[in-house]
This record gives structure tokens, C-alpha cells and sequence, in this order.
């Protein structure tokens, strides 16, 4: 929709007011105060009839027939993708992400990642989550097979970086402990220096009789999220926001956060883009409450996405504080990241 509609510069502008009037004071924007704003300025009467226009187009709504016009989630998406003016991030600002990772403390990535998602956090007011890195593109250390009888093995896969991944796998009865501590052997001679995916088709080509077992690991290994659930930090502060004081929508927002992969879903959707992404609404896919929004960015190693971090907030978050603050985070991880992941 908002690739082919054009607004002119006069309701990009009544429409940036609303918006940005609505990030302060969560209440809906009146004609007269986006007059008073306006520069040249129009009459109250000429703003109402371009507000009007404006929800035409779906992109304000009013909630009562004598109440101004707020956002809606097209609005914020037509405003974040074509009026949006990230404020640049303050010397002091920098200077505050930069010490939080001076600190002597971070002694390994769990480390590193807890304090990323607390820093965000902080900076921005809103809730946070950072995702640990996949193990895919990570050489491998280790494998180890633990029957556990009936048909199951744990498999204990460890990476030079110190990650340690664990899945439990079904086995075929054929299958016995002996030939598994063979194929540890094995294994264990070839890994050196190779990622899952080098180690998978090299093996693949040499092994014919353990050929779909040994599929089913790799495929299981890659598809690991990493040593840890995603860290959250900051959910009570959602408390503070005027969205939530209703106690409907607050027991929608806690059973929302309850489950924690609904967060790497959202850092999932950031991981095949460039840079920082704003999801808005729906596009986040939190289902209810409607009215979060979500600013999401991959951090790098050699330029390859190995986890991602995000801001969680009302949809009336202030982006153009927040997006710098993530962007300028991710970018100081990913710098940060060949301490915990040495290369080989």
C-alpha cells in the first residue's frame, strides 16, 4: 500500500505531528494543537480536514467522536518507512554504551549478552531480548553420544568457542552403543577445524551405512538456538506505560511474554536483513496485545548474522531515540564478539 501512496508535503507533515505528539503524551492529537505547530501554519479548520483525509487513508483513527485522531498501526508503519528522523546518538550516549562493555567483568559471551540486553534496556525504558549465536557457522570442538536406552541418544556437541549444545535424538534399534562410540571416534577425528555444515558433507561422502542418522544430527544441530534461552530484560517496565494500566490488556501482555520463543521469532525476522528493522503491530508476531512494536537487529561475525538483539515497546515508542540505540549496540557487539569467538 504505502509503495504507490503519496502524500503531499502538508499532510506529511499534519501527520508526523500526530504521530510524534502521540509518542509524548499517549492521548489524542487535536486540530489546534497540530496548528499551533504547523509552520507555515493552517487554520485548526484546514488541519481537520486533512486529519480527516488522513483516516480515510487508514492512517489515523479517532476513538471517540469528540476526541482527536491517533495513529494506527499503518499510520506508524507510513511514518517510520518515509518521515522518520532518527535523532543522531549523543556523545554521552556512546559513551555509556561503550563503557557498559569496558567493564572487567565480562568474562564469556553469557557474560557479554546479559549485559547487552540489560544496557538496552536501560537506554531506551523499554523491554529487551538478545538472542545467543547459532552454533552452525561455529567450528566444531566435540561430539559425544550418551545412550539413554530405548531407542534415544543425548548428543553433547561442544564448539572451540566453548558453546555447548545438547539435543536428544531418536536412533535407529540397529544402532548399538558400541558402534556409537565408534562413530564418536570418528567423528571426533574429523571435526577439528570444520563448521557442522564442512563436517556433515564431508562425512556424508565417506559414510554411507550411518548416512540418514547422521543427517538427522546435523540437521538438529544447525536448527539449535544456541547455549541459552534468549535473556529478557525489563518486562516490568511496560508497567509504567499508559497502554497497559487496564488490567485486560496487562494479562494479555504478561501471557504474551510468558513464552520466550515468541522473542526469538522476532530476532528470527531481523537475522535475513541488513541493519535494524522495525516491526510494527502484527508484524511482530506477538498476537495480543496488538499495540507492542518491536526495533530488531542482527549482530556479526565476519559479516554473518549469528544472533540478534531487540527493543519491545508500546507502538508509540519513541523510534528515533530507539533505533539509533540499538543500531549503535548491535554495531559494538558484533565488534565485541571476536573476544568470546575466537577464530581458529
Amino acid at each position: 500500500m504505502f509503495e504507490v501512496l503519496e502524500l503531499s508535503d502538508r499532510y506529511k507533515k499534519v501527520l508526523t505531528i500526530v504521530v510524534e505528539d502521540y509518542i509524548r503524551h499517549a492521548e489524542p492529537v487535536g486540530s489546534r494543537t497540530v496548528a499551533k505547530r504547523l509552520k507555515p501554519p493552517l487554520s485548526p479548520a484546514t488541519v481537520r480536514n486533512i486529519m480527516a483525509d488522513l483516516e480515510e487513508l487508514g492512517l489515523l483513527s479517532q476513538p471517540h467522536v469528540s476526541a482527536g485522531r491517533v495513529p494506527t498501526e499503518e499510520g506508524f508503519r507510513y511514518y517510520v518507512e518515509n518521515l522518520l528522523e532518527a535523532e543522531p546518538l549523543s556523545e554521552k550516549a556512546r559513551e555509556t554504551i561503550e563503557r557498559a562493555f569496558e567493564s572487567e567483568e565480562i568474562e564469556d559471551l553469557s557474560e557479554l549478552l546479559r549485559i547487552t540486553s540489560r544496557l538496552l534496556s536501560h537506554m531506551t525504558g523499554f523491554p529487551s531480548v538478545v538472542s545467543a549465536p547459532k552454533i552452525g557457522s561455529e567450528r566444531l570442538l566435540k561430539l559425544d553420544f550418551v545412550p539413554l536406552g530405548r531407542g534415544l541418544v543425548l548428543v553433547v556437541a561442544v564448539t572451540e568457542a566453548g558453546i555447548v549444545v545438547n539435543r536428544l535424538l531418536k536412533i535407529p534399534a540397529s544402532v548399538s552403543p558400541e558402534a556409537l562410540e565408534r562413530l564418536a571416534q570418528y567423528l571426533n577425528q574429523k571435526l577439528p577445524r570444520l563448521t557442522l555444515e564442512e563436517a556433515r558433507d564431508e562425512l556424508l561422502r565417506e559414510i554411507e551405512a550411518e548416512r540418514k542418522f547422521l543427517d538427522t544430527l546435523f540437521e538438529e544441530l544447525e536448527e539449535g538456538e544456541g547455549p541459552s534461552e534468549p535473556i529478557v530484560e525489563g518486562i516490568s517496565r511496560l508497567l509504567d506505560v499508559p497502554e497497559f494500566k487496564d488490567v485486560e490488556r496487562l494479562k494479555e501482555l504478561l501471557a504474551a511474554f510468558e513464552e520466550k520463543n515468541i522473542f526469538l521469532k522476532i530476532i528470527e525476522r531481523c537475522l535475513g536483513s541488513h541493519g535494524v528493522q522495525v516491526l510494527i503491530g502484527a508484524e511482530t508476531g506477538l498476537g495480543a496485545p496488538r499495540n507492542l512494536s518491536a526495533v530488531a537487529s542482527p549482530y556479526y561475525r565476519d559479516k554473518c548474522p549469528m544472533g540478534g538483539l531487540a527493543v519491545i515497546g508500546p507502538m508509540r515508542m519513541d523510534y528515533s531515540k530507539v533505533v539509533p540505540v540499538v543500531d549503535y549496540t548491535s554495531r559494538i557487539v558484533s565488534h565485541l564478539l571476536d573476544k568470546f569467538l575466537p577464530r581458529t
